[in-house]
């Protein structure tokens, strides 16, 4: 186990465990389905769907472990142009430590390496502090919809620029190079 040192305001040496990222095994999936379980309860993706993610070529499954546990997990399907992160989980005694914006931001990485221009995720509605943290990482809504009873939201996230990457910001309503608001194309010139 590796450590690291971290000195208080009192000058005490507090070692605190080094978490450490690795892709997933299928000697993971037991940890992995009890993570899914207790993060997402009866919404939690089966055994074998679990099986599916880790074994399957296509898919990207990036554990972190802390103290030899799997702390948190996230399942990327990389591909461009679009790449979807299936998955985002953190064990509950490990929330509101950036363990989830590091995996976000590893998902992000993964993305541009696959040559992916966006990362699209889907998220319940209710589920407030996972959408501020999509909303700080630069996630904008796409759209909304009800399944399974649950109203959830699909977002998105440019992760390169293009030409197809600048219409579709400017249908989004963003701004252009100069900082204009663009919600339609400009209006064509004026003939003499």
């Amino acid at each position: 186990m590796a450590c690291h040192e971290i000195r208080t305001s009192a000058g005490k040496v507090d070692r605190r465990p080094s978490p450490t990222t690795r892709l997933a095994e299928p000697a993971d999936l037991a940890a992995l389905y009890e993570l899914d379980r207790l993060c997402f309860a009866h919404r939690a993706w089966s055994l074998r769907a679990w099986w599916e993610v880790v074994t399957f070529p296509e898919w990207t499954v990036v554990v972190l472990e802390i103290d030899g546990a799997i702390a948190a997990a996230s399942v990327l399907l990389p591909a461009a142009p679009v790449s979807w992160l299936a998955s985002l989980a953190v064990h509950p005694a490990w929330r509101r430590r950036g363990i989830g914006r590091s995996l976000l931001r590893d998902a992000v990485e993964r993305g541009r390496a696959a040559s992916a221009r966006w990362l699209s995720l889907e998220v319940d509605r209710s589920h407030r502090p996972a959408i501020s943290l999509y909303t700080q990482e630069g996630f904008r809504v796409l759209r909304r919809f009800r399944e399974d009873g649950r109203w959830r939201q699909e977002m998105l996230r440019r992760l390169g620029q293009d030409r197809v990457g600048r219409r579709f910001a400017r249908a989004w309503g963003e701004e252009d190079a100069c900082g204009r608001r663009r919600c339609a194309p400009p209006p064509a010139p004026a003939l003499l």
